[in-house]
């Protein structure tokens, strides 16, 4: 693994306000030149060695973006993974730093799963082949399912049925779990509208969307930043609509949007599992580019090929658009008002957190 660098995050307050937010990252933004002169299945093999965060996400991006024939069912178990490592990012946000014992089944699960669908758990490689072993795949699934409904309190479905705040609310009333604190803590502070700014939400893009240059320091879109990440998946859902409508994109819409997705990974499963046995279709991916939704937002992968080796490969990840220099976690950290250093810190952190960068962070006041 290479070193996945930092960020570093400087407010300048002044008159109890932050007037200047900037954003440092040491990320290593052009590890995808390792590539230049590789072939696809050399590529295929260099990749998992760099990334130890999303690194189904980014095989699979890489996957797609050389273009390797796949049938459906294989795409399914595909799509399955990465929902696996969905589960898996979304609860080390959410068990890091409050119950770090219970991660540990989590940690394990896209390495089972790898090892229940393909021959050797080589899930994605030129030699990748779909194997079944349905004894072992349906007790995983089980088991993961069993492990989220005891994240919840056994009350993951009731949460999934609330359809406004009020609903919400109800839904908190004498629940002892993990999620339902976090949330009761955030009403109790009032920080439900904390980091709120300006929503601009990266739309849908095509593959030919896709094609346009990107800065992978600082992408924009039609000359704007804009913001992907859970939120921008959740947004249409009655809850998180509602909670829009009321806080905006502040810290309490964040939240809710990620449990909400958490909470609703094993239905996606199911229907994963639905999919991978549907009839086999062999289709070949576009050369080129891919996009991937990865946990923390839009993945893309963006590849040129010449006498059968690359000649340019470039990855953009939700952290380029997310913690760049006038990006959305700019904007909400700006929103900020001084009171004491201390709080100040607290709710910066809560922020950043929130937004949830793929690489670790220092927070310096001025």
């Amino acid at each position: 693994m290479i070193d996945a660098g930092k960020l570093k995050i400087t407010l300048t307050c002044d008159n109890e306000k932050v007037r200047k937010v900037e954003i440092e990252s040491t990320r290593p933004l052009h590890t995808s030149r390792l590539f230049i002169g590789k072939t696809p299945e050399q590529t295929l093999k260099i990749l998992p060695l760099l990334f130890n965060v999303c690194g189904v996400a980014q095989s699979f991006a890489a996957f797609q973006a050389l273009g390797m024939a796949e049938n459906s069912a294989e795409t399914a178990a595909r799509n399955l993974l990465l929902n696996v490592e969905i589960v898996r990012e979304h609860c080390w946000w959410l068990l890091i730093h409050t119950d770090k014992a219970r991660l540990a089944p989590f940690l394990k699960y896209v390495t089972d799963f790898k090892k229940a669908l393909f021959v050797g758990g080589d899930a994605f490689s030129l030699n990748s082949q779909l194997e079944i072993n349905y004894e072992q795949f349906d007790g995983l699934i089980v088991q993961l399912e069993t492990d989220l409904n005891a994240l919840f309190f056994n009350q993951r479905q009731r949460f999934l049925d609330a359809k406004n705040e009020d609903y919400l609310h109800i839904w908190l009333n004498d629940n002892p779990s993990i999620p339902a604190n976090l949330l009761r803590d955030l009403q109790a502070n009032n920080y439900q509208n904390l980091g709120r700014c300006a929503l601009h939400l990266l739309p849908e893009l095509t593959d030919l969307d896709l094609l346009t240059t990107f800065n992978s320091q600082t992408p924009t879109w039609q000359n704007e930043c804009h913001e992907t990440s859970c939120l921008n998946r959740q947004q249409t859902q009655p809850l998180i609509t509602d909670l829009l409508e009321k806080y905006g994109n502040g810290l309490m819409t964040r939240l809710v949007s990620r449990l909400f997705e958490l909470a609703n990974l094993p239905n996606v499963l199911r229907q994963n599992v639905f999919d991978m046995k549907s009839p086999s279709i062999q289709t070949k991916n576009k050369i080129g580019v891919a996009q991937i939704q990865a946990s923390r937002g839009l993945l893309i992968h963006k590849v040129e090929l010449e006498n059968g080796v690359i000649a340019n490969y470039q990855i953009i990840a939700p952290t380029e658009w997310n913690f760049q220099p006038n990006g959305v976690a700019a904007l909400s950290l700006q929103s900020l008002c001084v009171h004491n250093e201390t709080l100040l810190h607290q709710h910066a952190a809560l922020i950043i957190n929130a937004i949830d960068p793929c690489v670790g962070f220092e927070l310096v006041i001025d």
